[in-house]
């Protein structure tokens, strides 16, 4: 893939940050804004984008087996990604900072950012966006447990009913019929659910702005820990994924194209996830955010180059 080109792109979505900076530092943005912007993204953009990501796409039951593969692979990979940051992080003494960086090195900004990324970056492939909805399930599954525990240290915080009661997957769940059986829904109701999907991309980088507006640019730049959790998610992560999938491709044939969505999702930023479990549960936000807030702005560089690789699967 060219290089200036998925370039362009990527700056093109993290440069939707910048009203929510500006906004906030000239409070027009009161605080809390972000909190509250943040429930209109969880409740309402994100569970349509994922309803107008399956709905009126075509099914083959031969798909199945590539969205079990994607399930199974994603939960392996994002458990190998942690237990990989804790063996990393081992010698650091500041366990709720260590804490953060472990949860942020591994969940990654996959329906925020990764369904936007992938309809930009292939807009020939609806595939490649299913495969990421499927991807988000698993996410949400690995984030409500062990994310959550990644974050605070306690399994009595973990809520298995999070797994599936949960905005996007009740969105995925609710839309998933519809997709299995190809029943076509109606334009009238297609188009105020895109509406409101199409809302997710520049809110979630509104909200990014925002954040970045609140912090002291010193948390951002001198713990080396938020550099290492950056390294992690947006370099090892995509390529021990890539050289996972290849090595199982020479013994069990993998499609193409999941190769391609599971190295392209692989490459993603942090998510917030680690950030709303530090808000909830009282661990460090201020690691958090400056780690998911450095992972998003490295990920103009190394998303580029690391996508120069897929004209090599595909």
């Amino acid at each position: 893939m060219n290089f200036l080109s998925c370039f362009i792109n990527v700056v093109t979505i993290v440069v939707l940050a910048v009203p929510g900076f500006f906004l906030r530092k000239s409070r027009l943005f009161p605080d809390g804004a972000a909190t509250v912007l943040a429930v209109l993204l969880l409740y309402i953009s994100q569970p349509f984008l994922m309803m107008a990501s399956l709905f009126n796409k075509p099914f083959e039951v031969s798909m199945l087996i590539n969205f079990m593969g994607v399930i199974v692979f994603a939960i392996v990979l994002q458990i190998a990604v942690y237990f990989l940051a804790r063996l990393i992080y081992v010698g650091s003494k500041e366990e709720a900072a260590r804490r953060a960086c472990e949860a942020t090195s591994y969940l990654g900004n996959v329906g925020f950012m990764g369904i936007p990324v992938m309809q930009m970056l292939f807009p020939d492939n609806s595939d490649l966006v299913l495969y990421t909805v499927v991807y988000n399930i698993a996410f949400n599954a690995m984030a409500w447990t062990l994310g959550v525990y990644a974050v605070t240290g306690e399994k009595k915080r973990i809520n298995p009913l999070k797994i599936i009661l949960n905005p996007p997957t009740i969105a995925v769940i609710i839309a998933l019929p519809f997709f299995f059986c190809n029943v076509t829904v109606p334009e009238q109701v297609m188009t105020p659910i895109s509406y409101l999907g199409d809302m997710t991309l520049p809110l979630s980088m509104i909200i990014l702005g925002v954040r970045l507006a609140d912090m002291r640019p010193i948390s951002l730049v001198n713990d080396w820990k938020v550099y290492v959790a950056s390294a992690i998610k947006l370099i090892l992560s995509p390529l021990l994924s890539l050289g996972c999938l290849l090595l199982v491709n020479l013994f069990i044939p993998i499609d193409p194209y999941v190769i391609v969505a599971l190295y392209v999702i692989a490459a993603m930023p942090s998510a917030s996830s680690a950030l709303n479990f530090a808000e909830m549960y009282g661990g460090d936000r201020e690691t958090a955010a400056a780690s998911t807030l450095m992972s998003t702005i490295l990920c103009i560089l190394t998303i580029p180059v690391l996508m120069m690789l897929c004209q090599f699967i595909v």
